[in-house]
């Protein structure tokens, strides 16, 4: 840690003189309180200037009072957020503090991508150009048959769709007549007295059931080369839209042989998400691509002790979020003493809006990451995954309005261990600090420091950007 983010640190851990700002001061006559002639010029002038009085005042460079954090815009030192600092700012997508660019955080605090050039933890190469025949995929990753990227030396390559009986073989082959796999297209393989090059029956439409062949004569249950039809033969039945035989999501034709299109409901692997509708700000655009992102608070509570840590609760968010049909990767606004949301998760530019329900569509929380962690909501994020309002009122002691969080609205962790053991643990002595899912101001998530761990709350969820 650099020096500067130290002195941030012990000044938040509580050393009050780090926040005090003296300011100018007044002579007294006589060391008293008020001069013998009473004059109002000579009375004291008050409280001296500090630091999280939320007023910029003496050598302050900035002053959002209960906002002054660690990680917000503003520091506990009253001084802006700069990138270096070793605390990732709202406006910063991450923030290491040190200067060493091949890590996961450049040293212009925007994360590491695959394809920027530079080889990062967790890569195989990266040359940056954007070739998939060369030496180093768009993955980052010396070329492999089953990577779904075609390779120089490879004639096809489907990813985990792969099949030996399929239109690409696992060996990254197309399917061929010859190699001795009856594939999409063939009733037969390989060539012999009973199968012709083209790897069909010989007496295929004589009418007769002959020679092995499963049906005669094309019709609705028999194609024209002797093989009962199926979606993936690469032989289009009147009652098919499409069959390229090939089996891949995203491409013009579905494994399920329908017409791929943006717009038809139906997420094709090329596609970021498709409703099916054409309501702007909904979550989904005109292009199938996301023009805001899903927040929302569970339909279920949890015991604080029994979330099953950080990792438990983002857990718990993608299975409601996946149940409910809502697209992408989704986090719990949850801090513990080693994470918070302002180091684990992805800031987004995109609007955070609630799923589609009882609060209508595109219902907007925040109109980006900044928006969201400036200490006031657009809106209460009392929506669940479902659209279903919790509410309303506004009470600690209503276990059924309060969200468990140790966040406060800069997205850093609360002082204290206020986190049931990590969110692992609990006795009857132990608490953590709760949001109340009806306000919009600081108390939406840290509106209730000590709740009891053994009282089950709802979480927030937000969903990362794509």
């Amino acid at each position: 840690m650099t020096a500067a983010p130290a002195r941030l640190l012990a000044c938040a851990l509580g050393l009050a003189s780090c926040f005090v700002d003296d300011g100018p001061s007044e002579t007294m006559t006589g060391g008293s309180s008020s001069s013998s002639s009473g004059s109002e010029t000579d009375e004291p002038t008050g409280e001296p200037p500090m630091c999280g009085d939320g007023e910029m005042q003496g050598g302050e460079l900035c002053d959002a009072g209960p906002l002054n954090t660690l990680y917000g815009a503003c520091t506990p030192l009253c001084l802006p957020n700069f990138c270096g600092d070793g605390f990732p700012g709202p406006s910063e997508p991450c923030d290491d503090g040190n200067k060493i660019e091949d890590d996961l955080c450049r040293n212009n605090c925007s994360p590491a991508l695959c394809g920027d050039g530079i080889v990062q933890p967790g890569e195989d190469c990266d040359d940056g150009n954007g070739a998939e025949d060369d030496a180093c995929s768009t993955i980052c990753a010396a070329p492999r048959c089953g990577d779904g990227l075609l390779g120089k030396d490879e004639q096809c390559d489907y990813g985990e769709r792969n099949a030996d009986d399929g239109q690409c073989t696992t060996t990254c082959l197309k399917q061929s007549c010859g190699d001795g796999i009856v594939q999409p297209g063939e009733a037969c393989d390989p060539a012999g007295a009973t199968c012709n090059e083209q790897c069909r029956i010989p007496s295929c439409g004589n009418g007769m059931l002959d020679n092995g062949e499963p049906c005669d004569g094309a019709s609705d249950t028999c194609t024209d080369f002797c093989s009962v039809p199926r979606c993936g033969d690469n032989y289009k039945q009147a009652n098919e839209p499409c069959d390229d035989g090939n089996g891949v999501f995203g491409d013009d034709c579905t494994p399920d042989c329908q017409l791929s299109v943006c717009g038809d409901g139906v997420r094709a692997s090329d596609e970021l998400c498709d409703d099916g509708i054409d309501i702007p700000g909904d979550g989904c655009d005109a292009l199938c691509e996301r023009d805001a992102l899903f927040v929302f608070v569970t339909s279920e509570t949890y015991q604080g002790g029994g979330v099953g840590g950080l990792s438990g609760g983002d857990a718990h968010c993608q299975e409601l979020a996946t149940q409910a049909g809502l697209p992408g990767t989704y986090m719990a606004w949850l801090s513990d003493g080693t994470a918070s949301p302002a180091t684990r998760f992805h800031k987004s530019e995109l609007p955070y809006i609630l799923p589609a329900g009882e609060q209508g569509v595109g219902s907007v929380v925040a109109l980006d990451w900044i928006d969201l962690v400036d200490g006031v909501l657009e809106r209460p994020l009392q929506a669940t995954e479902y659209g279903a309002t919790v509410g309303p009122g506004e009470s600690c002691d209503a276990p059924d309005l309060l969200a468990w969080t140790h966040t406060d609205a800069t997205a850093g962790a609360l002082p204290g261990a206020t986190h049931c053991g990590g969110w692992k643990f609990q006795d009857t002595e132990s608490t953590g600090a709760a949001g109340i899912i009806t306000r919009t101001n600081l108390s939406w998530t840290s509106g209730c420091p000590s709740v009891s761990c053994a009282k089950t709350l709802h979480l927030y969820c937000v969903e990362q950007p794509p």
